[in-house]
């Protein structure tokens, strides 16, 4: 099957371009979909793509917008791309080693597509349906505008995300502070690292564009992202609402107003099984919003994706410890994995006149549960990186030394705990952690046991108001967890809160010597 087309080069007049009509609707514009039929690393067997702009890639290569993994050793990196030709999209074969088959007819050159049609990538390899939404639900302007700005990161900007992280990477130096573990948030969407990448002039020098054009590009696109009014509609927009995630959920606890004990509190535990019906795992279930014009919405974090677990402990004075970026993920939108953009969004909200919420559940490994609300926490914003964009709009970031958060409750038991030893680790002192890494331990609601780990102190004393350790056996999800040091007698005392890492092998704790 072979037809005369126009010539395919992946340019960013078909990506960048198109993908800028689309955020703006432009009058008619359509969009197809890609059907997967074969189960991927990327793709589940039924996931649907919608496709705005004009060129796609299919194959391996990272830059594909149509990615495939390693396993599918048929499919050549770059193997095949899809191209609006006039009113209509054709098939182009790229690869000079793997077929395209449209129909189960193999493609030399291109061809037309048509709604309905079937493409695999070679004999064998996986296929996808080629689908043509008719009527208004087929125009761009059908898709909401959020959806138009994630659609426009993962297929506009895509082929060219190396050129593409300048601002990205000015944002994050100015910025910038240690690794933090929050688990499973937005479906761990890697696409969310990339807010704020904006066009370079390498870019324009590749593609023959000149200087003034992809500037108005790039202020175009700034204006879309910073906007705060276009922001509080990407919220709107993008997540259904559900009033009943709240119900229920309202807060069982009642805040404290402080802490001023010190010392060991009794004698602690021997062994670490003695510990484990006072770590809790904890795990968002709804949220609400109160935006800057004074609507408020709820929404559930099951069904919108928004949303992560953690770690929390009961001490011996009646105190509930985690860490504050497991209560307020949205003052830690960036962190060593990049940067979160729906936590980004969150951050806009709270910093230009509105107001979030998170409701949680906390799960005891004795079957206890209780829930809270983000705002029963004490927390200490005090020491939190504040700026404002070019807009004007205002943002804020948490830092590690007060990655703390706590409240009272009136539950019996908890552990012992030293706010006066932790600030004086000697080097090689062996610690002891208790989490829910990776949700591990959670196996039900009635199976919960926490998951065992250690680190070794790395400095005497505190560094820059934190424990830092090596050999740190920490993952995503142990946020929040208590850690322990074994006493003269033997005793497993608590000195200090599971924060975040630093590369691989260095973690930092937060001492009970700053949660007051």
């Amino acid at each position: 099957m072979s037809q005369e087309t126009v010539k395919y080069n992946r340019s960013l007049a078909g990506s960048v371009g198109a993908g800028m009509k689309s955020i703006f609707a432009g009058k008619g514009r359509r969009y197809y979909e890609l059907v997967h039929k074969s189960k991927s690393k990327y793709h589940q067997e039924g996931a649907v793509q919608k496709i705005i702009i004009d060129s796609v890639e299919l194959g391996r290569d990272p830059k594909c917008q149509v990615r495939f993994d390693e396993s599918f050793q048929t499919v050549s990196r770059r193997h095949a791309a899809i191209v609006k030709d006039g009113e209509g999209w054709k098939l182009v074969q790229l690869s000079k080693t793997n077929s395209t088959y449209l129909n189960g007819n193999k493609v030399t050159d291109s061809w037309y597509l048509q709604n309905g049609d079937e493409i695999q990538l070679s004999a064998g390899g996986p296929k996808l349906g080629f689908v043509v939404p008719q009527g208004e639900a087929g125009l761009v302007k059908s898709i909401g505008l959020t959806n138009r700005l994630t659609l426009f990161r993962k297929q506009a900007l895509r082929p060219y995300k190396t050129a593409l992280w300048c601002l990205l990477g000015v944002l994050i130096a100015a910025c910038a502070v240690g690794g933090y573990f929050l688990f499973d948030l937005g479906n761990k969407n890697a696409d969310l690292t990339k807010k704020y990448i904006d066009v370079v002039e390498e870019s324009a020098r590749r593609d023959s564009l000149n200087q003034v054009r992809m500037q108005n590009v790039v202020d175009s696109l700034s204006n879309v992202k910073l906007d705060l009014e276009k922001q509080v509609n990407k919220m709107r927009g993008a997540i259904k609402a559900n009033s009943s995630a709240i119900k229920g959920l309202k807060p069982q606890v009642t805040p404290s107003s402080g802490s001023t004990t010190t010392g060991v509190k009794n004698q602690g535990m021997k062994t670490i099984e003695e510990c484990f019906p006072f770590v809790y795992y904890i795990q968002t279930e709804a949220f609400e919003i109160t935006y800057p014009d004074g609507k408020v919405e709820q929404f559930s974090s099951h069904d919108t994706g928004i949303g992560w677990s953690g770690t929390g402990f009961l001490l011996n004075d009646g105190r509930f410890v985690t860490a504050r970026h497991v209560i307020e993920g949205w003052q830690f939108w960036q962190s060593a994995d990049g940067v979160s953009e729906s936590l980004q969004d969150l951050n806009a909200i709270v910093n230009n006149g509105g107001s979030v919420k998170f409701y949680f559940n906390c799960f005891s490994p004795t079957g206890e549960i209780f829930s809270c609300c983000s705002s029963d926490f004490r927390v200490n914003s005090s020491q939190d990186q504040r700026g404002t964009y070019e807009s004007g709009y205002k943002w804020s970031h948490g830092v590690v030394a007060t990655d703390y958060a706590y409240l009272k409750l009136g539950l019996s038991g908890g552990l012992a705990f030293d706010d006066v030893k932790c600030d004086q680790l000697k080097v090689k002192t062996e610690l002891t952690v208790l989490g829910f890494p990776y949700g591990e331990g959670v196996n039900s609601i009635n199976d919960i046991r926490p998951i065992y780990g250690n680190a070794t102190v790395a400095a005497e004393g505190l560094q820059r108001g934190r424990i830092l350790t090596t050999n740190t056996n920490t993952e995503h999800g142990d946020s929040g967890g208590p850690v322990f040091y074994t006493d003269e007698a033997g005793h497993l005392v608590v000195i200090g809160i599971v924060s975040g890492g630093i590369g691989t092998n260095l973690g930092e704790i937060i001492p009970m010597s700053k949660v007051r």
